[in-house]
């Protein structure tokens, strides 16, 4: 009874990480570019039990080395990186990317992070005389040149093209145009990505070093690509959460969660019973 009360335990303990995963998936069910999780589940190591020595209890029987579970062990929290649908917003400093794993590099106090999230703004420099391409949180973007991008403040209209180019032209007369080119990270194992809030995500160790093992590859869509990943300007993409799935897998859990804790009860009156037992 006490290993079917610690089992019960813990798969409780267990689903209620899915009920929390879930939970925070429902919450940026309207997050710009979120990217839903789930908990995946295994079976907790399996104790062995060999039938004591001598004799067999009359009666028994229980065969040779019996093998008892511990519970369920959440043994992956995958991230899915699956398309979300595209907004129309008109504005010119929405950017959505088209492809699952393709990511905006963005950087901030020296660290590189991915987002999906491409509703940028221009925040003035120190000097005042240029505007910093940032994300909404202040996250500076980074361009091919792996360098902040930055345009002189006196432009006129902004427009970005498929391959991520961005083509700046300004209010002077006679001033020439800039380019500017996205760099676009395309992230072959979405699972390694560890959120770092703010709707960022970030990979384990260097990028030279998940450059090296193939997990990462740093885009310039101007030197030509297969077409799977695109930018796309005045449109947001929205979260990948489905209201519904969520919803059902929450009851379904809850579900679960009930069934271990009747375990635990009935396990419970069971050592009631066999405590009132009188030999």
């Amino acid at each position: 009874m006490n290993i079917q009360m610690n089992s019960a335990a813990s798969s409780m303990r267990e689903l209620q990480k899915k009920i929390d995963t879930i939970a925070n998936n429902i919450a940026n069910v309207n997050t710009t570019g979120y990217k839903r999780q789930e908990a995946n589940f295994a079976d907790a190591l399996v104790q062995s039990f060999e039938k004591q020595a001598g004799p067999l209890e009359a009666g028994r029987q229980t065969p040779n080395g019996i093998r008892i579970g511990a519970g369920a062990t959440v043994s992956q929290i995958a991230l899915r990186t699956n398309q979300g649908s595209a907004v129309q917003t008109g504005r010119e400093l929405d950017f959505m990317i088209t492809g699952e794993n393709g990511f905006f590099r963005v950087e901030s106090e020296g660290n590189t992070y991915y987002t999906k999230n491409g509703s940028f703004q221009l925040t003035p420099d120190a000097a005042g005389n240029q505007l910093n391409l940032v994300t909404s949180n202040g996250e500076a973007v980074l361009g091919a040149n792996n360098q902040p991008i930055t345009i002189d403040n006196d432009y006129d209209k902004i427009t970005v093209h498929e391959n991520g180019t961005i083509e700046v032209t300004y209010k002077t007369a006679g001033k020439p145009a800039d380019t500017y080119q996205l760099s676009i990270a395309e992230i072959n194992r979405p699972d390694l990505l560890q959120k770092t809030g703010g709707n960022l995500y970030e990979l384990p160790g260097t990028e030279a070093e998940q450059v090296a093992n193939g997990t990462l590859q740093v885009l310039n869509l101007a030197d030509g690509n297969d077409g799977s990943i695109r930018v796309g300007q005045g449109a947001l993409e929205m979260s990948n959460v489905d209201l519904t799935n969520e919803m059902t897998e929450l009851i379904a859990t809850q579900r679960l969660l009930q069934s271990q804790s009747k375990a635990i009860s009935f396990a419970d009156d069971m050592r009631g019973l066999v405590n009132t037992i009188r030999g």
